[in-house]
């Protein structure tokens, strides 16, 4: 049995304006961190760097379904995240918004709660600045 991380969330703008802000490295340094490197490429590494960390973030990128689904996998830089799978999923919502659905899975159940909490709760501001880009046009990263 894993951990399993799940969101949504319910953006006022086109899958296509989304998509383009989760697969290019100037959307992800818009919401995600200013340090970011990511091509819309299957089989690219996408890298993440913050501040304090000692190395950065790796993800394999796995999956690009134009508008639809982003996939993601972690090369194992964090602690408890080698191999572990980031998902957005992107669907129709309420009167012409998307429904964004974040998934992140695959973390052992010997991580400690406290830390896996702290993940999950980063990501949810993670997705709100995403929201925010999308909607507004502008975001601060969420870390950095």
């Amino acid at each position: 049995m894993s951990r399993e991380i799940l969101l949504g969330a319910e953006i006022d703008a086109d899958a296509a304006k989304i998509y383009e802000a989760i697969t290019t490295k100037e959307g992800l340094s818009s919401f995600w961190t200013s340090d970011s490197v990511a091509e819309p490429e299957v089989g690219t590494e996408a890298r993440f760097g913050f501040t304090g960390a000692p190395v950065p973030l790796r993800m394999r990128v796995d999956t690009l379904e134009p508008n639809r689904e982003v996939g993601w996998t972690c090369l194992g830089d964090f602690p408890n995240w080698s191999d572990t799978r980031v998902t957005w999923s992107l669907g129709a919502g309420e009167h012409a918004a998307t429904r964004l659905f974040f998934r992140h899975v695959g973390f052992p159940d010997a991580q400690p709660e406290y830390e896996f909490a702290s993940v999950s709760y980063t990501w949810a501001i993670v997705l709100e600045r995403l929201k925010e880009l999308a909607e507004k046009g502008t975001a601060q990263p969420a870390l950095g």
